[in-house]
């Protein structure tokens, strides 16, 4: 298990380092902390625990119903206790175990196996244990100069979709002639060490190589080996890599269950749907900020006269993959929220309304349309009081508070450190033939120095027109019995795709790898909406 290391790190001597240099300190040179005070850094580390994590209030039951309760959104089956020991005493960790295949179609546990996939791919990550900058390559492997793939600062991490076989090498920043690591991606390990500062079989380099080290580099370097240890037992009890830095803590939010295929949930909201175009004088800009955006209860929804007359709007979710989680929504949007979408964007619309009285109005979008010259590919929740009603549904369908999607005034969490939104501005994407997007993770790592590690929590698929040939979202890694090819969600106009990144114990979902497909005939638009845990950085 020496993760293919220059040189390698057995596991004997990471041990020991837990349990015996952990706890010596470096000698005393340039301020460095004494061992009292380390021992008490290590120690708290390792005493953490994974708390309830939920620093965010959902969606207001009183004014949205849906068809979990908190119960059951929390008591999650699939999550187990796994105890643990990092060298300081028995731990316990509510680790998620992927249940059996057979339980995806509502059968005894053995009764079916899993497929394995044609895709053979997953998620490679790089842990810079050092104290240099250092720069990742992909290597080609025919002598030629490898790809540069990212910069890690010291006790960083980088990392990439990749596949059996693929190999990498480490440099210093700025100097590429001098390898200092070397990798080959063999499944399933996922996580790839490179550490210089334990020596195998040489106590007296490795303490001088402790002893080199700040205050702040050891407590950064026993971080890594305190997560390294943890994440071999992880696996051992479920079966998964440890993508994350131990310890993370579960997602503040709530994710929708995925018990089996095909099973549905609902939920209610009162953002319905769009049916006419507002004038754009009406549609606007946002013009209020934090708590002055609140809609309470018995208001009126923004531009109500243009909307359904029903009260409130049913959104059903259906289990499309349960492992990776993924739910289609149909009709998510309105065909008059889609063409609103598409004129923000682009300038010009998919699909003409044939509504009694629009033709003035349409023919002033025209005019307008045809002089634009410049492409806009974001769209910001405060672009419009239409865009803006997308956010407080997307908000409702995944049970978090609208105004956990906008910035807030001070008054608004203020126990949160950022005031900022967790979602990200929509973005749109567009396919010609030929087009298409390669199998890789929405989800990234964080910075070492940000301990509550933020990243992209779910993923919102909106798409925005049908019809073409080819251009199939693709989960080419899903569990199921039945085939080994990956499970492939058609666009329809209007309805969305949701999945998550992360995993109900906090670790990121390397099964959440997904494709756009080329499109072989026609044009694929889309947009995205990102929303971050525990914010977003």
């Amino acid at each position: 298990d020496n993760h293919n290391l220059l040189p390698p790190v057995s596991v004997t001597m990471t041990m020991t380092m837990m349990a015996t240099t952990a706890v010596s300190r470096p000698r005393s040179r340039r301020g460095r902390a004494h061992r009292g005070i380390l021992y008490t850094l290590l120690l708290s580390l390792s005493l953490i625990s994974i708390v309830d994590s939920r620093l965010y209030a959902s969606a207001s039951s009183s004014t949205t119903q849906c068809s979990l309760s908190d119960e059951e959104f929390d008591n999650d089956p699939a999550v187990r206790t796994m105890s643990f020991d990092l060298g300081y005493g028995p731990q316990e960790f509510h680790a998620y175990v992927q249940p059996d295949v057979s339980e995806f179609y509502q059968e005894v546990p053995g009764t079916r196996t899993a497929k394995r996939p044609t895709h053979t791919g997953w998620a490679a990550k790089f842990v810079n244990m050092s104290t240099r900058r250092i720069r990742l390559y992909w290597d080609p492997k025919n002598g030629a100069p490898g790809s540069p793939m990212s910069v890690m600062k010291p006790f960083n991490s980088a990392g990439t979709a990749s596949f059996p076989g693929h190999a990498f090498y480490l440099t210093p920043d700025g100097d590429e002639s001098t390898i200092l690591a070397r990798f080959v991606m063999k499944p399933p390990q996922a996580v790839y060490y490179y550490d210089p500062i334990s020596v195998e079989g040489d106590e007296d380099a490795t303490q001088a190589n402790l002893d080199a080290l700040t205050a702040d580099e050891f407590r950064a370097y026993q971080d890594h080996v305190s997560s390294r240890v943890f994440g071999r037992e992880y696996f051992d009890f479920t079966g998964r890599e440890y993508l994350a830095l131990y310890p993370r803590n579960s997602p503040s939010h709530k994710i929708w269950r995925a018990d089996h295929f095909g099973q549905e949930h609902w939920v209610t909201t009162r953002e319905t749907h769009f049916i006419s175009m507002p004038p754009e004088e009406r549609l606007g800009g946002v013009k209020e900020v934090g708590s002055a955006r609140v809609l309470k209860e018995g208001d009126p929804r923004l531009l109500q006269e243009y909307r359904s007359p029903e009260g409130m709007l049913n959104m059903t979710l259906k289990v499309l993959s349960c492992a990776p989680r993924a739910f289609e929504i149909k009709n998510f949007l309105s065909q008059t929220e889609v063409d609103h979408i598409m004129y923000l964007t682009t300038g010009m619309k998919l699909h003409r309304s044939t509504t009694a009285g629009d033709d003035a109005r349409e023919a002033a979008r025209d005019s307008t349309r045809n002089t634009r010259t410049s492409l806009n590919t974001w769209v910001y929740r405060e672009r419009d009081l239409m865009v803006d009603t997308i956010y407080r549904r997307a908000a409702d369908l995944l049970r978090i508070d609208e105004a956990l999607l906008r910035p807030r005034s001070k008054e608004e969490y203020p126990h949160l450190r950022r005031s900022g939104s967790l979602a990200e501005a929509l973005q749109l994407v567009h396919y010609d033939p030929g087009q298409e997007y390669t199998a890789h993770h929405d989800f990234g790592y964080a910075d070492f120095d940000r301990k509550d590690q933020p990243a992209r929590f779910a993923t919102l698929l909106l798409y925005l027109n049908e019809g073409m040939e080819g251009g199939e979202t693709q989960f080419p890694r899903w569990v199921n019995a039945e085939t080994r090819e990956g499970l492939n969600v058609v666009p329809e106009v209007g309805k969305a795709v949701l999945f998550y990144s992360q995993l109900p114990d906090g670790n990121m979902d390397d099964w959440s790898h997904h494709a756009a497909l080329p499109v072989s005939k026609g044009e694929k638009w889309l947009m995205n909406l990102w929303v971050w845990d525990p914010e977003y950085a």
